[in-house]
């Protein structure tokens, strides 16, 4: 099966197994997963939060959608200060004055890393070979996961995510794949 096949089946999976939240907070992934592909990573960072807070106050979806929506807004915190816009309420850099958003990681980076039973919702599994790339491998699964997720839950921003974020998230995948 090739990998566009592949990534239909894995949302089409999600759309009939998986508890998908409602369109708002389908609206939010989408918007902060469309910024974090632009470069916008200032609005990924928010959208990210304002889906947090939405999916905080949702019942009964998988742990693995709140686990991915942090790993994606983690990683546009880390890019912000390669962020290329003229409109920004971050500092050069790249910190928002108004909050203390550093990510602290001692010991453990288990928030930053899907655990054991989110595996099942992930599109492809890690091979062991690539075990040296587990933080890319989680951010990739972490866009494949919200990209489905967001369109079954908000088919007014399918079209954006199919011009923006499509046929990079099934070139990411393909990595993966053998």
């Amino acid at each position: 099966m090739n990998d566009v096949d592949y990534f239909a089946e894995y949302i089409q999976k999600l759309n009939r197994e998986c508890p998908i939240p409602d369109d708002s907070a389908g609206h939010a992934i989408a918007s902060m997963l469309i910024g974090h592909r632009m470069g916008l990573y200032d609005r990924a960072v928010s959208q990210g939060d304002k889906a947090l807070n939405i999916l905080a106050k949702t019942g009964d979806i998988p742990d693995a959608i709140p686990r991915a929506v942090q790993i994606v807004r983690s990683d546009a915190l880390h890019m912000m200060p390669r962020q290329v816009t003229i409109k920004s309420q971050f500092d050069w850099e790249g910190k928002d004055p108004t909050h203390d958003d550093t990510r602290q990681i001692e010991d453990d980076d288990h928030a930053y890393a899907f655990e054991d039973e989110s595996l099942s919702w992930l599109a492809v599994p890690l091979p062991e070979e690539k075990e040296d790339i587990r933080d890319a491998y989680m951010l990739d699964m972490a866009l494949a996961l919200l990209y489905g997720v967001a369109v079954c839950s908000s088919p007014m921003d399918e079209q954006a995510m199919e011009e923006h974020l499509h046929e990079y998230i099934i070139q990411r995948l393909g990595l993966y794949r053998e």
